[in-house]
């Protein structure tokens, strides 16, 4: 969708941006018009003034009433500056130089001077000396003689000033009219850094709609501008991680499916051929039909492991297994399950040894469910290991952790098969895991039983020399008591704690 030019950022931006810079030129140049014209006032009141008490001090002060007229000084006075100066009655009436006898005036600067205070005004009206109307700054002071109060007028013209502020006021539209020619240019360019980025973010919003999550928008700034876009990149990143989490799981999903078909379709084909078989005749001879029935029993039971672990899987994924928690002794825990697992091991001409500290390691577990992981890796240790080999558990601790170490010398794992071992159903060698038993469940459910006690569990392999894995436990303070038995194994007394 194309966007209209005068709907564009770009040109509401710049016509805001011009409007306020115009708006604060004109506010800023009337108010310097305003100072500089008051500047200009005040100093030519001042110059009055000073026209003003030279008017008393060389003319009124040294001559009585009858000389005023006649004084020489006004002749200089009269000449400077274009400024006039008129001696008045007290009534405003002119009575000296000759040209402004019986002049009167209605200037409000006489006015005040005839209450007897200081008066200026501003572009009073009036005629000069040759009858040319003009407009006046005028001053008039009160002045005590012994022949009475007298009055001391002075005025210029306001040409000069009116040039003056005529030449400021064109030089500031003369500067309003270049900065609205350059700041538009300048801000062309300066609107570019904005709506650029802000364009970009546009077409990748739409390119995203449109599935299309492979690209990035640059960033150039650090400004509020770079941080959307880096928002809108991180929004990207998040939204490619889910949707490949979401086809992760989509996919697992359906493998987790297929497997759990496979692995039922097989027991369920063999039922069903033994039973057919049995059905056909075999029955008639009963050595046939008790090993058929093996089968079917060896078959069914394999499905009801199977279907017991994925009932367990589902309670853990859905947070529906509650575990109660106790101190326990974890090095106390191993020993009881490695006593469990030593019949297979002899089996298999194997030796269990047990390494590491010797001291109590207490965790805060459910005992029963920590000896399910224990026993699950400790009888994958000895089924893939072969006859008269060594199956090393190592117990370690630090600070913060213990740490248990089940190292095998079986065949091992390979690297690109490292990494999926705790999925549900992987198997290295599938054939060989269905001949030992196992559903290809038992690492997984390990793994979420590790994960709801908040600890960890991975697995190190070397192909040809063996298998680690490895356990680790939140280390709890805590005590417990021991009873020894008289194979000299020490079962654990769990001290039961509330967990929240």
């Amino acid at each position: 969708m194309k966007v209209r030019r005068f709907n564009s950022i770009k040109l509401k931006l710049m016509v805001i941006y011009i409007s306020v810079v115009l708006i604060v030129m004109v506010l800023s140049g009337t108010f310097m018009l305003r100072q500089v014209r008051s500047m200009e006032e005040e100093r030519a009141r001042e110059r009055l003034r000073g026209f003003a008490v030279q008017a008393y001090n060389t003319i009124v002060q040294p001559n009585d009433r009858s000389r005023f007229m006649d004084a020489p000084e006004w002749e200089t006075l009269q000449s400077e500056y274009d400024i006039e100066v008129i001696l008045m009655s007290e009534l405003g009436i002119g009575i000296a130089p000759a040209g402004f006898v019986g002049a009167r005036s209605n200037d409000r600067a006489i006015s005040w001077a005839m209450s007897g205070q200081e008066g200026f005004s501003v572009g009073r009206v009036g005629m000069d000396l040759n009858d040319i109307e003009a407009e006046w700054l005028s001053f008039a002071m009160p002045v005590d003689h012994p022949d009475g109060r007298f009055i001391i007028n002075t005025r210029m013209k306001t040409d000069d000033m009116n040039a003056n502020l005529f030449e400021l006021t064109r030089i500031l539209l003369l500067t309003v009219l270049v900065a609205l020619i350059i700041i538009p240019i300048a801000w062309y360019f300066l609107a570019n850094t904005i709506t650029r980025p802000i364009v970009a973010m546009s077409r990748h919003a739409r390119a995203v709609a449109g599935g299309d999550l492979s690209k990035k928008i640059p960033v150039h700034s650090r400004d509020e501008i770079g941080v959307l876009a880096n928002s809108v990149n991180y929004m990207t990143d998040e939204i490619v991680q889910h949707l490949e989490q979401k086809e992760k799981q989509d996919n697992m999903r359906k493998e987790f499916v297929a497997n759990v078909s496979h692995e039922l379709r097989t027991p369920l084909t063999s039922i069903r051929t033994y039973t057919e078989t049995l059905i056909d005749g075999a029955l008639e001879d009963p050595k046939t039909a008790i090993a058929f029935l093996e089968i079917i029993d060896e078959e069914a039971r394999r499905m009801t492991t199977l279907v017991t672990d994925l009932l367990e899987l589902s309670r853990l994924d859905n947070k529906q297994t509650t575990l109660e928690l106790d101190i326990v002794d974890l090095l106390g825990l191993i020993r009881i399950t490695i006593r469990q697992c030593q019949v297979l091991a002899e089996q298999k001409n194997q030796e269990i040894k047990l390494g590491g500290t010797e001291e109590a390691c207490f965790i805060l577990a459910n005992a029963p469910r920590v000896n399910q992981v224990i026993s699950n890796i400790l009888s994958n240790a000895i089924k893939y290991s072969p006859e008269g080999s060594t199956v090393h558990v190592v117990v370690e601790s630090d600070e913060s952790r213990h740490t248990v170490s089940i190292r095998d010398e079986g065949m091992g794992v390979p690297e690109e098969d490292l990494a999926r071992i705790f999925d549900r159903f992987y198997r290295v060698d599938k054939a060989r895991s269905r001949a030992l038993g196992g559903t290809g469940l038992g690492l997984a459910i390990a793994k979420e039983i590790m994960e709801a006690h908040g600890g960890a569990i991975h697995a190190s392999s070397t192909p040809g020399e063996g298998t680690t894995m490895v356990l680790r436990f939140k280390r709890e303070e805590g005590g417990m008591s021991h009873e020894g038995d008289e194979s000299g194994d020490n079962s654990p007394t769990f001290q039961r704690v509330k967990y929240v």
